[in-house]
């Protein structure tokens, strides 16, 4: 197995509340701070090994040369009982470095999965969308438009008047009493919207010239249905791919969830309660920061201590807890760039419309709260970069 390093990276960008909880600016912080003073501490460390090690180095080359200089047996055995010391000292600093590099490699680990709690809970993003949301609701549902619904009422009375002569009409008939109050926002597509146009169809054809204007206000309802319709069926399109995001968030929940009993409850002997007290929910970054220096101290004791009682393999554990954790971050980042993905196709949503002369206004009211939408992710957010800093959490030592 290799022995992982690391970079000092905070791999932390912040997703939504996601609970309301998207990562915060003094969340970031309370990351950037620990992991610089873990790092602090590690380079010390580092130094002082470098010095250490150069020093041990001299005494060993000059014991060689005493060695391959005396004659006497007994004084050989001396030095070389002396070299064997100081070659246990060396290794001794060498292992102290390697705690060190897991310490502070395993808290990293350690942070980055707290720091999810505050990135992988997809309310806030949603919430704060809330409104293009309805918007995007709105424009499907035609009764919201100028003179619709008064029309649909003469329409509905021409079915009801015809349906007992017109096998088709009564069918329609039967979907409008099915579907209920299109008031309420039933979607005009599918094998509905067939029956729709072609019933609209037999009600222009029935009107005659003196129902001119009931017959032009038809005409253009038919238009508007027919836009709707397509936006309707278009935008759907859309939003089935929000599914797949909310089960990958889900499922990715659950696997940091049980990231977290591995690391915090077994391994480190936290309590789920003592954590979400002291760093979910705790608003003091101060404390917050001095919480996750706390449990790094924790991760060095149960390194040493795991390496005392097994020198043999006393890594596997935290090297595979480490790419478990760097895992899940690649995959939230992932995560994060299919709904930029997501909200680029809503882009070329409206720019496909915003040219209709019936669906124009309401795009361009669609763009600015899509535009809102999109400021709030993006600034929250950078997809590249936090896969990026997913990727380089971790080097080979």
């Amino acid at each position: 197995m290799k022995n992982i390093l690391f970079v000092v990276l905070a791999v932390l960008s912040g997703l939504s509340s996601a609970a309301q909880i998207l990562p915060d600016n003094q969340n970031a912080s309370v990351t950037e701070q620990v992991l610089k003073e873990l790092n602090r501490e590690r380079s010390l460390l580092s130094q002082n090994l470098e010095f250490r090690i150069k020093e041990i180095d001299s005494k060993i080359n000059s014991l060689d040369e005493s060695i391959q200089n005396t004659n006497s047996a007994s004084e050989k055995v001396e030095k070389l009982l002396e070299r064997v010391k100081y070659l246990e000292e060396r290794q001794e600093e060498i292992d102290k470095n390697t705690i060190s590099v897991y310490k502070y490699n395993y808290s990293s680990a350690v942070l980055n999965l707290a720091s999810m709690e505050r990135e992988i809970k997809p309310l806030n993003l949603f919430n704060s969308s809330r409104e293009f949301y309805s918007t995007l609701d709105a424009v499907s549902n035609p009764m919201n438009y100028e003179g619709y619904q008064e029309w649909f009422g003469k329409f509905k009375q021409y079915i009801a008047e015809e349906k007992e002569d017109d096998a088709r009409l009564e069918a329609l008939n039967h979907m409008l009493e099915v579907t209920g109050d299109l008031a309420k926002g039933t979607p005009f597509t599918g094998m509905f919207a067939g029956s729709l146009f072609d019933g609209i169809s037999q009600f222009i054809g029935s009107l005659n010239r003196r129902d001119r204007e009931l017959r032009e206000q038809s005409m253009k309802m038919l238009k508007l249905t027919t836009s709707i319709s397509q936006f309707t069926h278009d935008k759907d399109l859309i939003e089935t791919e929000w599914e797949a995001i909310n089960k990958s968030l889900n499922e990715l929940k659950e696997l940091q969830n049980k990231a977290m009993e591995d690391n915090l409850v077994e391994i480190l002997g936290i309590s789920q309660k003592d954590f979400t007290e002291k760093f979910t929910n705790e608003t003091d970054a101060k404390k917050r920061t001095q919480y996750i220096l706390d449990i790094s101290k924790i991760a060095e004791n149960k390194i040493v201590e795991e390496r005392k009682s097994n020198p043999e393999n006393w890594k596997q554990e935290y090297h595979d807890q480490m790419l478990t954790v760097q895992n899940l971050k690649i995959r939230f980042g992932m995560l994060t760039f299919r709904i930029l993905e997501n909200l680029d196709k809503y882009e070329k949503l409206i720019q496909k419309y915003q040219n209709d002369p019936f669906l124009k206004d309401e795009m361009r009211n669609l763009k600015l709260k899509l535009d809102l939408v999109r400021n709030s992710f993006e600034s929250t957010f950078n997809p590249q970069e936090y896969i990026k800093a997913s990727n380089e959490m971790y080097i080979v030592e």
